[in-house]
């Protein structure tokens, strides 16, 4: 599913909805961590230097549809004044009505106002359609970057969308949208999920949508007494759901005909009750005393734990090991945590679903070295379960987002990039509803970083080498793409296959390598003109994606781009005809759902690589699987190429 994104929104300095979630810790009129406020900056920033007018909701703890001063929303204003300290930021005492519509209304080019509290009004968690409608007069355009509230239907989350007609996701949901998505479409193996609490059933959803991709499934917290019960074990006087035994059992039997590993704790730290830590002891999982109940993982559990971690690629998160606001019982977290921090720092892609295990991370000091830490607990599990936020419904557009890329080849200069970069800035080409990303020679990459991040525009580089450093003379590696400002590569050009004479298992290599370190992937694949003649392009072409996809698990919708070169119709005077063009992506989204999924091959992105140019771009992108261009000769051409992309659209 495709969302609009905010880096496509040019707001022409109309008045901003914006929802949020900045539902901080607050003591005394204090904030106690705002880190849900910064992760929201560059949204807002975004909004403000294009001269729009802002109106800022979002809600505060659980009020419960009365006015409770204690969660007013006025401290999270006077904590964005310092931080914004160039920005006019003003303060509603409400969210709705008369003074806070005329508030809305004068506000200047950049200012920002933030309303009250949403969750004072009842209305608003019943998503009542008049309070809707109220609150949708305030703003022109919606913006959501609320994840945390997304599986939420309410008024300001559902309906001020429905109202205004759509809108755009923020960054912050952005990213989540993206990481979850690569979680679940195509995770890295061995794929690892640990899920603590106290319920099963909270939990039953997103064991049965990730059990088919799971290598490993860790279950902590209260939760696994359910399990011990399910097996016949006695938990003493550990919480259990009853319900969920059965639950409980078909899991166990659902792991194990699939093979994957289900690991529960091999020790408990027990105690009389939650408030006798002093005389907490550490059990066997099968020797848990009658008189006391589990409040943590035990030592060898955590050990257990680390092992399976350390040896994962993927590994997701959510819930707690144990009663972790209480010592002693808050060590089994706490280690959890550190494991997340060291399984990243040896490539593995870490999770946190939010909620607890969010608080966890952060409290131990490790969440910046963690791959991802979700501000959402119950968004980033629906997602987990497999289903749409229902917030979304009302952004969410049908197809996939266009791709046009610029291959300088061997051309160029720093003084043409300067120039062509600016050209494309004020051409507002970020806008047009397409990535762009411009493959220039590796000797400019970096000097053109700035400029292209100013514009909107990626930067990629025209070939990458498979090994990471050593006696390689020539050669580039990924790390030293990514520190010179790239986020693409291509790989298998027409030009290096035959002309330099890379073969299929060189461009694989070059594709893992990539992919491996976390740039995306143009793959190009293409047939000679006498393989055409003689019949060979789809046994040709096939076989080139056959070479480079299978198996090739980094590989997934956000990272990889597939374009069809016909070598026969670049630079010979032969042309492609529309249909035929159409006919082989078909057949290119056919491919790539045999040798990867259905799923995968519905998203990824097949763009055109056969001599476009203005005069024919429309026609060619007239196919329903076409969904882009890299562009050669008529990219070295800032003028030409915004051309381009203008007939790149949804």
């Amino acid at each position: 599913m495709q969302y609009p994104s905010i880096r496509d929104l040019k707001t022409g300095g109309k008045r901003i909805f914006l929802r949020a979630d900045l539902n901080v810790p607050i003591e005394d009129g204090k904030i106690l961590d705002d880190t849900r406020i910064r992760s929201v900056l560059r949204t807002i920033r975004y909004l403000i230097e294009q001269g729009s007018p802002v109106v800022l909701a979002s809600h505060l703890g659980r009020p419960k549809g009365r006015i409770v001063p204690d969660y007013s929303m006025k401290p999270i204003a006077e904590k964005l004044k310092e931080i914004l300290t160039e920005t006019r930021i003003l303060f509603a005492r409400d969210c709705v009505g008369k003074r806070v519509e005329a508030m809305a209304a004068g506000l200047g080019p950049g200012e920002l106002l933030v309303l009250e509290n949403l969750r004072f009004h009842p209305e608003e968690t019943a998503n009542e359609p008049g309070f809707a409608k109220k609150l949708a007069v305030l703003g022109d355009i919606y913006v959501n970057d609320a994840f945390g509230t997304s599986h939420r239907e309410h008024a300001s989350m559902v309906g001020v969308p429905e109202i205004l007609g759509g809108g755009y996701v923020g960054f912050l949901v952005e990213k989540e949208l993206r990481v979850f998505g690569e979680l679940i479409r195509h995770p890295r193996k061995p794929y690892t999920v640990i899920l603590g609490g106290i319920k099963v059933s909270d939990k039953v959803a997103v064991i049965e949508n990730v059990l088919p991709k799971l290598d490993n499934l860790i279950v902590g917290g209260a939760m696994a007494f359910t399990f011990y019960k399910a097996m016949g074990l006695e938990i003493g006087t550990s919480i259990v759901e009853e319900d969920t035994i059965q639950t409980a059992k078909d899991i166990i039997q659902a792991a194990e005909e699939r093979g994957v590993n289900l690991i529960l704790p091999v020790d408990i730290v027990c105690a009389p009750s939650k408030d006798h830590g002093d005389e907490a002891v550490v059990r066997r999982f099968d020797d848990l005393p009658a008189d006391m109940a589990g409040f943590d993982i035990g030592p060898e559990s955590i050990e257990l734990f680390r092992r399976t971690m350390l040896k994962s690629k993927t590994i997701v998160w959510n819930g707690p090991m144990g009663l972790f606001e209480i010592r002693p019982f808050d060590v089994g977290t706490r280690q959890l945590a550190a494991f997340m921090a060291d399984a990243t720092s040896y490539g593995t892609i870490a999770v946190v679903g939010g909620g607890d295990s969010m608080r966890a991370v952060r409290e131990a000091g490790v969440a910046e070295q963690i791959t991802h830490v979700s501000t959402g607990g119950g968004a980033s599990l629906k997602l987990l379960q497999g289903e749409e936020l229902p917030a979304l419904e009302h952004l969410r557009i049908d197809g996939v987002k266009p791709f046009v890329g610029a291959n300088w080849k061997m051309n160029g200069s720093l003084s043409m990039g300067i120039e062509y970069l600016t050209m494309l800035d004020d051409g507002n080409v970020n806008y047009f509803g397409a990535d762009v990303v411009l493959f220039a020679p590796f000797t400019l990459l970096a000097a053109f970083a700035p400029l292209a991040e100013k514009a909107g525009i990626h930067l990629g580089a025209q070939d990458i080498f498979w090994e990471e450093k050593g006696a390689y003379t020539g050669e580039i590696s990924a790390t030293m793409l990514k520190e010179a400002g790239c986020s693409w590569f291509l790989a298998g050009h027409s030009e290096r296959r035959h002309t330099l004479g890379e073969t299929d298992e060189i461009v694989r290599k070059k594709v893992k390598a990539g992919l491996a370190a976390e740039l995306s992937c143009v793959l190009c694949v293409g047939e000679l003109l006498e393989q055409r003649e003689a019949g060979k392009t789809e046994e040709v072409i096939r076989g080139q994606l056959e070479s480079a996809l299978s198996g090739m698990e980094d590989a997934d919708p956000y990272n990889l781009v597939i374009a069809y070169e016909p070598v026969w119709a670049i630079g010979t005077g032969k042309t492609a005809t529309p249909d035929e063009v159409q006919r082989i992506h078909g057949l290119i989204r056919l491919w790539v759902a045999e040798i990867l999924d259905k799923e995968f091959a519905g998203e990824v992105g097949i763009i055109y690589g056969g001599s476009v140019k203005p005069s024919n771009a429309a026609e060619v992108m007239s196919g329903k699987d076409i969904n882009g261009a890299l562009v050669g000769g008529a990219s070295l051409r800032a003028d030409s190429f915004i051309e381009i992309v203008a007939e790149c659209h949804w």
